[in-house]
């Protein structure tokens, strides 16, 4: 629930000896689906990394369906493994800078989610008092 976002027990909760269990296959955690409409901007600067590493993969493809017919060919060999070794290094640069972004963001988006939180249930403790009135 998004109310919840970022919401940690204390040290020491536990539920309530009267909660029953879950059934089985019960989802504790669900991926956030907002996560990546919400941040998408911030991962733009990265994102050039990822597309290159996706082209050289293409070029790996196409040397290899060209090698399918023209035949061997030790240029097309060397084409395959740069196109390979590119990617593949382009891909973990990408990855690496997208998990340095995120352990960023993370905390930025936790503050930002107990600020919500903070507003939210002050406004229900004022509703709820206004009611009681």
């Amino acid at each position: 629930m998004r109310d919840n976002a970022f919401w940690l027990p204390p040290a020491d909760w536990t539920p309530t000896p009267s909660t029953p269990t879950a059934p089985e296959g019960w989802k504790f955690w669900a991926p956030n689906k907002l996560w990546w409409q919400t941040t998408g901007a911030h991962y733009r600067s990265i994102a050039i990394w990822g597309r290159l590493s996706n082209v050289l993969a293409l070029v790996f493809l196409a040397a290899l369906i060209s090698a399918a017919f023209i035949g061997p060919s030790p240029l097309l060999s060397g084409v395959r493994v740069s196109a390979t070794l590119g990617s593949i290094t382009l891909l973990i640069v990408h990855e690496s800078l997208k998990a340095r972004l995120t352990k960023k963001l993370l905390p930025q988006f936790a503050v930002l989610a107990q600020h919500g939180q903070q507003e939210r249930l002050t406004r229900e403790y004022q509703r709820y008092l206004t009611a009681l009135a």
